[in-house]
């Protein structure tokens, strides 16, 4: 199929971007990557009627890591996130999330805000920065603002974006020195959207103990879910297997989750659970191993 008839309209800073919006509002979609809003026209899943192409905003494509922050452009390709050495040092959770996305030609179109901004409940980059703390940056021509994702991501394929904003960047506060970090999905091929995923990062502080811990699932979930009631629950103790388990049970058994006519509720609560607890004691593991180096 092809898409139907539609205005185009190609931006080359972010000046024309926001009065672009400002003109055409909810009439319009913006054009990133593309990798989920052509398969989309062309089914006619979506028929807009004004497509603003931003691949020309140079401003939107950076990563910078300063300090304790690092702040991810909108138009940044997935895989200029997989190929950042800064990011892999300072904030493997993302990496980690990054190479599970799709296949390598995917990853060289696609881009932070497109995936952001589409929300779909399988999609392994949301699931990373909901876990870690991070802030998206929308601006218009009101205006910036500035929402924690929590506040974005409002459920599956819905966010907080008004149709006359765009996602500017994000803005990621890293994890401590130390830190490990794991990513776990499983999907029914490779490059498929997860079934189930689970991003966990955790660090020791000057005793050993565990004293930093960021836990998030996503899979039939909606938006992706950070299991705060978890971290806290984890953080400072001595942990065995039974324990663990048991912690996760009552984590997934907490939150809402979806069945559909693929994958009941019961069997994404199993599969949830199952990746959750490896995430959970592969990273905390890895925090064991940094800290007595």
């Amino acid at each position: 199929m092809k898409p139907a008839p539609f205005k185009y309209i190609e931006v080359a800073d972010e000046e024309a971007l926001t009065s672009a919006l400002a003109d055409h509002g909810d009439d319009a979609r913006l054009l990133a990557g593309g990798q989920s809003l052509v398969p989309m026209m062309n089914f006619r899943v979506v028929s807009p009627e004004v497509v603003i192409d931003l691949n020309r905003v140079g401003a939107l494509s950076y990563i910078d890591c300063r300090d304790d922050v690092c702040r991810i452009g909108a138009l940044t390709r997935h895989a200029m996130i997989e190929d950042s050495d800064p990011l892999s040092r300072r904030c493997a959770l993302l990496g980690q999330a990054v190479r599970n996305v799709a296949h390598r030609a995917v990853r060289n179109r696609g881009t932070t805000g497109g995936t952001l901004a589409l929300a779909y409940p399988g999609a392994e980059i949301p699931l990373a920065l909901m876990t870690l703390e991070t802030d998206v940056v929308l601006r218009s021509k009101r205006g910036e603002r500035r929402l924690g994702m929590k506040d974005f991501i409002l459920g599956a394929l819905d966010t907080s974006l008004s149709g006359d904003e765009y996602i500017r960047h994000v803005e990621i506060r890293m994890p401590p020195p130390g830190s490990a970090a794991s990513f776990v999905e499983t999907s029914r091929r490779h490059g498929d959207f997860a079934i189930a995923a689970a991003a966990v990062v955790a660090a020791r502080d000057d005793h050993g103990r565990l004293g930093y811990l960021r836990a998030g699932v996503a899979g039939g979930t909606g938006a992706p879910v950070r299991l705060t009631a978890l971290e806290e629950a984890l953080s400072g103790d001595d942990l065995d297997d039974s324990y663990m388990a048991d912690s996760v049970h009552e984590a997934i058994a907490a939150i809402e989750v979806f069945g559909d006519h693929h994958y009941p509720e019961d069997f994404r609560r199993h599969v949830l659970k199952g990746v959750l607890q490896r995430a959970l004691r592969d990273a905390i593991a890895g925090s064991e191993r940094r800290h007595v180096q």
